[in-house]
């Protein structure tokens, strides 16, 4: 084997090693929390040895971190493509339902997202916070378009309260999954209560927008 294709095996080894870290860590952090989750449990889950983290992280906050960071760059694509100049109702009304579905794509993120909500000021995460701060502010944008009679639709207050609100409920859903099998028991579809919880939000964005 050549010195090359020699590198790029042993490349594409860390890269793999590197996800299911990321993989390992994101879940642990979302069923345990920050605190509750050791490298000692991270490393066993993964199939490594504890030292063998310290190759592609520094410490446990440098890959909580990172799993904060990919958690969050899908959201950050979705928001950037909001244009408030061209976004009609229609479309803005149907940004719940494009947000639910990337949070389901990866429910420990969500999860672990929904876990920042009860922490106190400073120890919330400085890259959810900073998500969150966007999202209000691009929605601040689209406010003075919409057909509401309600001035407070234009109050940064009014809209930083909506945003924290439709976020803890959207979160919610997955991070609520003992609740709703306790309550509507462990047979019941999964993919009917998804859809039924997007309409639930569906109504409350639309209630607070219009």
């Amino acid at each position: 084997m050549s010195q090359d294709k020699s590198a790029n095996k042993g490349r594409k080894k860390s890269d793999v090693t590197h996800q299911k870290i990321l993989n390992a860590a994101e879940q642990l952090f979302a069923e345990n929390s920050y605190e509750g989750t050791t490298l000692r449990e991270i490393a066993k889950q993964v199939g490594i040895k504890e030292p063998s983290l310290y190759a592609h992280f520094s410490n446990k906050s440098a890959i909580y971190d990172s799993v904060i960071d990919r958690a969050l760059t899908p959201f950050y694509t979705e928001v950037d493509s909001w244009n408030p100049e061209q976004l009609t109702l229609h479309e803005l009304l149907s940004i719940p339902r494009r947000l639910l579905d990337l949070h389901s794509e990866h429910p420990y993120s969500a999860q672990l997202l929904h876990k920042e909500f009860s922490n106190p000021i400073d120890k919330i995460n400085p890259k959810f916070l900073q998500w969150l701060k966007q999202i209000a502010e691009r929605s601040q944008s689209f406010s003075a378009g919409l057909p509401s009679s309600d001035a407070s639709a234009e109050d940064p207050i009014h809209n930083t309260l909506t945003i924290i609100t439709l976020t803890n409920i959207m979160l919610g859903f997955f991070s609520s999954q003992g609740v709703q099998s306790a309550l509507l028991g462990t047979e019941i579809d999964q993919e009917a209560l998804y859809e039924t919880h997007n309409k639930i939000v569906s109504k409350i964005f639309k209630g607070m927008l219009i």
